[in-house]
């Protein structure tokens, strides 16, 4: 009797530690993405994810902790427990994004993220919790026309239209040219209940969507070679600038697109080319880097659209025409898919 009865007891604690230890359902996300940050200049390395709106209910598991600087989507926020010297009573309800708590969900306070609001204000465009602490019930009707912008490493006005605004430090990495980091966006948006799409980028943010195909390209059939069906490059740059990099040349740019627009048969590849991309030797840069392994290689060439706007000052061609990347072209492609007039459009 006493075997039988350690061995009930040994199951019961095997079936507490596995259900503690079990990921919180899945929730809806926003696509607002933050990271965790040491407010307090602790002597830790991270924080523990709540499980409720307060400081003390918490789990004390590798499981539940968030490196600083570990990323986290939002899905709804709430007052809760005051915390910090401006008793900041905002928390919000996350899914982890990476590090040991990738896929948790659970509650963060605002103290700890690097959320752009002051402390006791809701985030923009974070949903308020219900008194459950779950996101609104009702979403709106699905679409297709999410976007995603990876802006670049310059100073100047890159604010997007895009549903999702990934910053130069946000999709690049420590890493030279590390491309793990431009996929760390989700595929589904709420509470507007959009599908990503579109990835966008100017200038060197035309890595970004570049990085986000390398990230995923073990799975052409399905992922984001198949979500992402509209790549938008805003001048680019001349051939200096591409054919100068390392990061434009390495693993072959051209081969990367050519096999993303032949695995995905709605794939298409639009580039606005500004007087920095012509560069005055008729796009060499763009010519060499992406269209010559198109070319030999049977790639889509009816898919691919090259809008001229030779004349057109690099800044000014983003400024002129940001809000392409929240207007997908239909097939089949001309240059009546050129926003503003172009002065040329073809394919390569």
């Amino acid at each position: 009797m006493k075997r039988i009865s350690r061995l009930a007891t040994a199951i019961a604690i095997l079936v507490t530690a596995a259900t503690a230890l079990a990921p919180s359902p899945a929730s809806a996300g926003t696509g607002l993405v933050y990271q965790a940050v040491d407010a307090d200049n602790d002597p830790y390395s991270g924080i523990y994810l709540r499980d409720g709106t307060s400081m003390g209910n918490v789990r004390r598991i590798t499981e539940r902790y968030m490196y600083y600087g570990n990323s986290f989507e939002l899905i709804c926020g709430m007052n809760g427990e005051a915390v910090g010297p401006y008793n900041n009573r905002r928390w919000h309800r996350v899914t982890v994004l990476n590090g040991p708590a990738t896929g948790q969900v659970g509650w963060i306070a605002d103290r700890y993220a690097n959320t752009p609001n002051t402390a006791n204000q809701p985030t923009p465009g974070e949903p308020e919790c219900d008194a459950n602490g779950n996101p609104p019930a009702t979403p709106p009707p699905v679409t297709y026309d999410g976007s995603v912008y990876f802006e670049s490493n310059g100073t100047g006005d890159e604010s997007s239209p895009a549903s999702i605004h990934r910053t130069f430090n946000q999709w690049t990495s420590t890493t030279a040219c590390g491309s793990a980091n431009a996929n760390s966006f989700p595929s589904w948006l709420a509470p507007n209940n959009k599908h990503v799409t579109t990835a966008a980028g100017w200038s060197i943010g035309r890595l970004g969507p570049v990085y986000m195909l390398e990230a995923t390209q073990g799975n052409p059939g399905g992922g984001r070679w198949q979500e992402i069906d509209y790549i938008l490059l805003i001048d680019p740059g001349n051939d200096a600038d591409l054919l100068g990099n390392a990061c434009d040349t390495q693993n072959n740019r051209g081969q990367l697109f050519t096999k993303w627009l032949k695995a995905n048969p709605n794939a298409k590849l639009v580039v606005l080319a500004g007087a920095r991309t012509h560069g005055g030797n008729s796009h060499r840069g763009i010519q060499t880097l992406y269209f010559d392994y198109l070319r030999t290689n049977g790639g889509p060439r009816d898919r691919v659209l090259v809008c001229n706007y030779d004349g057109m000052a690099h800044q000014a061609v983003f400024s002129n025409f940001k809000n392409a990347m929240t207007s997908p072209p239909m097939m089949p492609l001309d240059h009546n898919d050129c926003p503003g007039t172009e002065s040329w459009a073809w394919h390569p």
